[in-house]
């Protein structure tokens, strides 16, 4: 079952932290007073009380809690349409696998953001890994922080970066110039925190500033399988340069770049989308298909039967496909899709390998204990020839 929250009409008061800007966690007022049947149970009574305030809950509270007694409570916030992240979570963190069955992905499209965007992190992160999450931005809302504190997500799978084509209604919370668009420096320090290691999607809409090094750059991120470059400058016009090779594959950075119309013409598929482009959720789950080659892509180190939480900053639609394919078209040279090269992931893969099992081996000569450096002896020092050298 997916959960999708769209965040038309958030609440007018604003408390409890981000998660309750776009959620109300409280049960509708005044709900089941009367019953044309008599009174309810004490079960349905109770679980009217727990539920009145979903912000009092925590998952410490679940510790002891049966699953069938927290199924029934989630089925009761669906029937009042108060299922929220909040309580998705909690559920997601106590009941791995049987909650898994029942709600295995949830997604918040928040139409606009009421705290600087680093606020939200924290939101999607799980240090103990019990979801994968997903997350789509707007560079129109961000800062240089926000940037920074992407990588803090450490079970981020997929990611959308994109600059919003025509100006929202409401301004920047904390402008920082004429451009916040993705640079380089940012990817650099993603790659030097050493994190991103689950992140195998990436897609970066009109992000004039980044470049082909930056790119290059992002081999270091061992699960990366995926990068569109969407009308990036830069990106565009270094693709260009190369005329285009009989297999329509570009080796660059040690990537396997290709321009979206070369794609249309060797697949036959003109009039019809690049799957590439649909909802992020789906590219993501696409990626996890078994291929064909075992060495075309690396398998997740995630397991597949996590539930995914994603995370729209603003709302991006992707339903209406049919814009989509029109933007597209008129587009397709300016879209640069970047898969890993196979010969050169098979190597990463097995140099990576090589690196960890020596880490792991012991050291070599067996179970001999190491030698240790002794002082030579020496014979005692006659003190007085020393001094006397000075008189």
């Amino acid at each position: 079952m997916s959960i999708i929250l769209e965040d038309d009409h958030p609440p007018a008061v604003l408390r409890f932290g981000p998660t309750w800007y776009h959620e109300i966690p409280f049960l509708p007022y005044g709900l089941e007073t009367t019953n044309d049947q008599g009174s309810g149970s004490l079960k349905h009574a109770a679980m009217k009380a727990l539920l009145r305030d979903q912000s009092a809950l925590k998952p410490e509270l679940f510790e002891y809690v049966h699953w069938y007694l927290a199924k029934y409570l989630w089925d009761a916030l669906k029937k009042y349409n108060k299922q929220t992240m909040h309580m998705w979570k909690i559920m997601a963190s106590n009941y791995p696998v049987q909650f898994y069955e029942i709600s295995p992905y949830y997604c918040l499209n928040a139409g606009c953001p009421k705290k600087p965007l680093r606020d939200y992190m924290g939101i999607l992160n799980s240090d103990d890994l019990r979801w994968r999450a997903i997350l789509t931005i707007a560079t129109t809302y961000c800062t240089a922080s926000d940037f920074t504190t992407i990588p803090n997500i450490k079970n981020l799978v997929a990611l959308d970066i994109y600059r919003e084509k025509y100006a929202s209604n409401s301004p920047p919370l904390d402008p920082v110039g004429v451009s916040n668009d993705l640079q380089d420096g940012f990817v650099r320090g993603w790659i030097e925190s050493e994190a991103l290691q689950h992140l195998r999607i990436l897609r970066l809409y009109h992000q004039c500033e980044i470049t082909v090094a930056a790119v290059g750059a992002l081999r270091e991120l061992p699960e990366l399988q995926l990068i569109v470059a969407y009308e990036c400058k830069n990106i565009t016009e270094t693709i260009q340069k190369y005329d285009r090779p009989a297999n329509n594959i570009i080796p660059i950075k040690g990537w396997s770049a290709c321009r979206l119309d070369w794609y249309w013409e060797t697949h036959g598929t003109s009039k019809t989308i690049d799957n590439n482009l649909l909802a992020l959720f789906h590219v993501y789950q696409a990626s996890l298909q078994t291929p064909g080659d075992e060495h075309s892509k690396r398998p997740s180190s995630l397991p597949t039967n996590l539930p995914i939480l994603e995370f729209k900053l603003p709302t991006v639609d992707h339903s209406r496909r049919d814009k989509i394919v029109v933007r597209s078209r008129y587009n397709a040279k300016s879209i640069v899709l970047f898969t890993r090269d196979p010969v050169k992931q098979k190597f990463d893969i097995e140099k990576r390998r090589a690196r960890d099992k020596k880490r792991t081996e012991p050291p070599e000569g067996g179970d001999r204990p190491a030698k240790r450096a002794v002082m030579k002896e020496r014979g005692p020092m006659d003190i007085s020839k020393t001094l006397n050298q000075f008189f």
